[in-house]
């Protein structure tokens, strides 16, 4: 199950009410795993400080993937992701930072049960 966590300091209230529901397509594109086995979780109104500078919109976001993360892979996920971001949340590509974390099934549980 692929979690895209996002950390933001523009208030809750400026992140479309629809903004998860429009990034899984997205997301099922550039790491090739269906919509419905995504998580998608934003969180506005963060203290963040990005290169000194406080005021400037900006975000913090890892994805976590069992498979389907790598080196040419995360290329092309960090430009589509960035340019939804930048489009859809006013945030500049060099206020945007994306952490990939390639994950086993053993890391993960869900329903009480490890995916491994």
């Amino acid at each position: 199950m692929p979690c895209l966590r996002i950390l933001t300091n523009i208030p809750i209230s400026q992140v479309p009410k629809d903004f998860v529901n429009k990034i899984l397509p997205l997301l099922s594109k550039v790491v090739r795993k269906p919509e419905d086995k995504f998580l998608c979780v934003v969180s506005g109104d963060c203290h963040i400080s990005f290169a000194g500078q406080a005021s400037t919109p900006s975000a913090v976001a890892t994805l976590e993937s069992i498979g389907h993360l790598g080196l040419e892979e995360n290329k092309v996920i960090t430009r589509e992701v960035t340019a939804f971001i930048e489009k859809e949340l006013g945030i500049p590509p060099n206020h945007f930072f994306l952490s990939f974390y390639d994950l086993k099934g053993q890391d993960i549980g869900k329903g009480g049960v490890t995916l491994a």
